[in-house]
């Protein structure tokens, strides 16, 4: 089978997956809607009922801050009608009969209407029978989590408010009632474990809920204490480290894709395939052998020690593909002890550094990164370990042919 042929089966193969996939997700969409509601709170009965505004009290909303767009709100109403009337709830209180549960804009809006043409004694609402106050915040919650997704932190404390009500609710069994993702609530709700500095910078909006949730997760695994934390998210605020400072002061290792290895070694015996029918295939095989573990990488040089060993058989032998470094100098024992790293962890934190301070906008541009220092190392940990070593060695010959002075061993190479 030709390459073109293989690639045109490949892009079959893809093309059926995602559709299988499509009609997976659409079967257990259809299967998630036939599930028995988890109360009878859309069974209730609704009635019309006529109020002023002062005869309905507010519920302690989840949201905080100022109501969007009352005005254009209120202008609607006054031109058209209420068309919706919010939801209400009975309290049993003479003064204050009802309780409003869902329609919180729509309550401002008319509040406006009232302040510029007096207060009005005919507002209508519909009042539903029965609710209790776990139903309250469910319907309040489930109403601003659909008109736009809540700050995480409210979020969380609104789930919990609800949950406080009812402690036999489960995260899912919250996440089913308001419609939300099961994931969204989860990372939500671990929010609230962080230290309350950092649920504050989260809150203002001093540090995104990803971040916020690989901090969480770094105190969880012991990485970093909760002052440690902290006190860097406190330096990342101000401008002291960058977000990927933050992370890997934390304890954060940036995930491979899934399937990674997989799909990258077909990637790469399709282009070796390729490149051998091209007759390019001497070096690339080659190289392939080199990472497969036939050739040592230290060659005589690497037998006479130093301070980073290869931990594999530098005579030629199987390689174990680790990196042990010790270093020495002016630091204490605890400090030079040896540390083993992966190398093509090692390469991919290279070719981050090389882009973000050697490489020019240019050179980042060309390969489609764009961001600092944290971009850099995204890009490199993505690639494939064999596509590192060529992103990298492309990249040397780049700045060497710009470098106005060049090693004396490399000035023969270079044009005149």
């Amino acid at each position: 089978m030709s390459q073109v042929d293989k690639l045109q089966q490949a892009e079959e193969d893809l093309a059926q997956m995602r559709e299988e996939a499509a009609k997976a997700a659409k079967e257990e969409a259809r299967q998630d809607l036939q599930k028995a509601p988890l109360s009878d709170t859309a069974k209730k009965a609704h009635q019309s009922v006529v109020a002023p505004l002062s005869q309905v009290k507010t519920m302690v909303n989840m949201r905080v801050g100022q109501l969007p767009d009352l005005h254009e709100l209120a202008v609607s109403i006054k031109e058209t009608g209420l068309l919706h009337p919010p939801l209400v709830r009975a309290t049993g209180d003479d003064d204050t009969p009802y309780e409003l549960l869902a329609g919180r804009r729509r309550f401002g809006a008319m509040t406006l209407l009232d302040e510029a043409e007096g207060a009005r004694e005919d507002w209508r609402f519909t009042l539903i029978d029965g609710i209790s106050k776990r139903e309250a915040l469910t319907m309040q919650f489930a109403e601003n989590f659909h008109q736009s997704k809540p700050e995480p932190v409210q979020f969380a404390r609104a789930a919990r408010a609800i949950m406080a009500e009812d402690p036999s609710l489960t995260a899912a069994e919250v996440s089913r009632l308001v419609g939300a993702p099961l994931a969204w609530t989860r990372k939500s709700l671990k929010l609230l474990d962080l230290p309350e500095g950092v649920v504050t910078r989260v809150e203002e909006g001093d540090l995104s809920f990803t971040v916020a949730d690989i901090v969480r997760r770094g105190i969880a695994r012991g990485d970093v204490s909760a002052e440690e934390a902290t006190e860097l998210v406190e330096q990342a605020t101000k401008g002291e480290i960058s977000t990927a400072g933050l992370k890997l002061g934390v304890g954060y290792v940036p995930p491979k894709p899934k399937n990674y290895e997989e799909e990258s070694r077909k990637l790469d015996e399709a282009r070796w395939a390729a490149n051998r029918e091209k007759g390019l295939g001497k070096d690339q095989d080659a190289d392939q052998r080199d990472w497969d573990g036939g050739a040592s990488s230290g060659g005589a040089n690497g037998s006479q020690g130093g301070p980073i060993r290869d931990g594999g058989d530098l005579a030629g032998g199987p390689q174990t593909h680790r990196i042990v470094a010790s270093f020495g100098g002016d630091r204490d024992a605890a400090e030079g002890a040896p540390i083993e790293v992966d190398v093509t962890d090692l390469d991919a934190y290279i070719l981050g550094l090389v882009l973000s301070r050697v490489a020019t906008a240019d050179h980042r541009s060309h390969l489609g990164v764009e961001g600092g220092h944290e971009a850099t190392q995204e890009y490199a940990y993505s690639l494939h370990p064999n596509r590192r070593l060529e992103v990298l060695r492309a990249l040397g010959a780049e700045i060497l042919a710009s470098d106005p002075l060049p090693p004396k061993a490399l000035r023969a190479l270079l044009p005149a």
